[in-house]
């Protein structure tokens, strides 16, 4: 055993959770929890219907300040600046969610006056948009892998317990445990910077070389927004009468999808199964136009589309912020704007979709008018996407990837040059390392002697902030 996991073992149990290899993931999770229990558990407002008019229009304003504010923090952030997860931060956010959270379920819901129910709304869509940017931060110093087998068990489970386990909650516990999660999340986040104090964010790469990574970020990112919205469009547009106890619904919808996303980690499992991960959009995109499908095709069908609309939306928002966190581990983008676009695309996405269909029921003559023709533009629309996400299913995968051929790498180290200023001489060096040559190969091919290769090797690591040999390695093949 290595001296980490003897460590890890004498460690208290918060601790080990946030070493562990799949528990890590755990703290992210309940920022996730506390949404959907919050908005999609009829238990987590005992006095109010779910789908009141007050619950609605503060569960939008939730979602705009959940989506833009992490948006404006990782443009405030740049490139180089990192938002440090300092207890007074991590606390002061998550009391202010979890306060936010007991006022909007009880005063919120009982006062005569809108104000502390959106003004509460605020508070938590702001709250949990900033530990979604703090865990992207952790997680990236954790250099954590994202991979399907390790988040598939945190998410789905988690998903299916907590959400599921506040469902079944009587009276006011479901709001108690919602108002709970955003601290314990915070308690997991402080228990990873104590455990790791020296960690250290993954190196970005330079921007020439990242500029194909960022453009196919944006491709993945645009589409998911677009997938959201349809979802959620879907989603709202199905009248209540098809759904019979129609608060259920929304429950049923989010632990459809995290049991999904469990069964996408047992397909994936199966040796003969070659696709990787992300191979998973396009079918995502396709379930999306299923659920169009079968609105426009009967009303017998309007809860299937509602429970597979909301399912695949929550797919997209796991699998982009998984997808985002492999690229951070690559050093394609800072963690804080990986993060916030995942988490923007996705929540803004839903708003989008959420508003139209409300504007629709809402404006007179709307609904009878339009709610079947903007299908039908959807579903044209949604095809499109598909055939440009299977078109792009190469590019997105490869990013996961190490460099596989010397074009590759030969960009990789021409940007890096280019960023650092190397010599000439460095840049050959630099080259030669990347393609695993030694000291001695390095001298044997370029005809100096070892004394002056490792001179040259230093004046590249002081160049790049580099200390050894492997980290350099690893930093021109984007393996974090």
């Amino acid at each position: 055993m290595t001296t980490s996991g003897l460590l890890a073992q004498e460690a208290p149990a918060s601790t080990r959770i946030v070493l562990g290899p799949r528990l890590k993931y755990l703290g992210l999770t309940l920022v996730l929890a506390w949404h959907y229990c919050l908005w999609f558990v009829p238990g987590s407002f005992p006095s109010q219907f779910l789908l009141d008019d007050r619950i609605t229009f503060a569960w939008l304003i939730a979602l705009t300040a959940g989506g833009v504010v992490p948006l404006l923090l990782a443009w405030w952030l740049g490139r180089r600046r990192h938002l440090e997860a300092s207890a007074p931060l991590v606390w002061s956010v998550s009391v202010l969610g979890s306060a936010a959270t007991v006022a909007l379920t009880t005063v919120g819901m009982s006062s005569a006056s809108l104000a502390p129910a959106y003004l509460s709304a605020v508070v938590i869509g702001a709250s949990s948009g900033v530990l979604w940017v703090l865990w992207g931060e952790g997680l990236a110093l954790h250099r954590a892998r994202f991979t399907l087998g390790r988040v598939a068990p945190a998410y789905g489970v988690v998903m299916l317990v907590v959400v599921g386990g506040v469902y079944l909650l009587p009276g006011w516990g479901a709001p108690a445990v919602d108002a709970l999660l955003p601290l314990a999340s915070a308690f997991l986040l402080r228990s990873h910077v104590r455990a790791l104090p020296d960690g250290q964010y993954p190196r970005l790469l330079p921007v020439k070389a990242a500029a194909v990574g960022i453009r196919t970020i944006a491709i993945v990112a645009g589409i998911s927004f677009a997938a959201a919205a349809v979802s959620y469009y879907t989603v709202a547009i199905v009248p209540w009468e098809a759904l019979g106890h129609v608060q259920d619904y929304f429950t049923y919808g989010i632990l459809l999808g995290a049991a999904m996303f469990l069964l996408l980690a047992v397909v994936q499992a199966v040796p003969l199964w070659h696709q990787s991960t992300y191979g998973a959009y396009p079918w995502l995109l396709l379930f999306s136009i299923a659920a169009c499908v079968l609105y426009l095709s009967d009303s017998g069908f309007e809860a299937p589309a509602f429970l597979l609309a909301l399912a695949v939306s929550s797919l997209f928002e796991i699998l982009l912020t998984m997808y985002m966190g492999v690229l951070t581990r690559r050093g394609y983008v800072p963690p804080a704007t990986a993060f916030a676009l995942s988490g923007g695309a996705i929540r803004l996405g839903i708003l989008v979709g959420n508003g139209t269909a409300l504007t629709f029921e809402r404006v007179p003559g709307l609904e009878d008018t339009l709610v079947r023709p903007t299908f039908a533009l959807l579903v044209v629309m949604l095809t499109a996407l598909l055939i440009s996400m299977v078109r792009q299913e190469y590019a997105i995968d490869a990013l996961t990837r190490n460099p596989h051929s010397d074009s590759e790498l030969a960009l990789v180290v021409e940007s890096v040059a280019e960023e650092f200023r190397l010599s000439g001489r460095e840049r050959e060096i630099l080259e030669l390392i990347g393609h695993g040559y030694t000291a001695s190969g390095v001298a044997e091919t370029l005809v100096i002697s070892p004394h002056t290769v490792n001179t040259h090797v230093q004046h590249i690591y002081a160049k790049l902030g580099i200390h050894k040999r492997s980290e350099l390695i690893s930093y021109l093949h984007r393996r974090g």
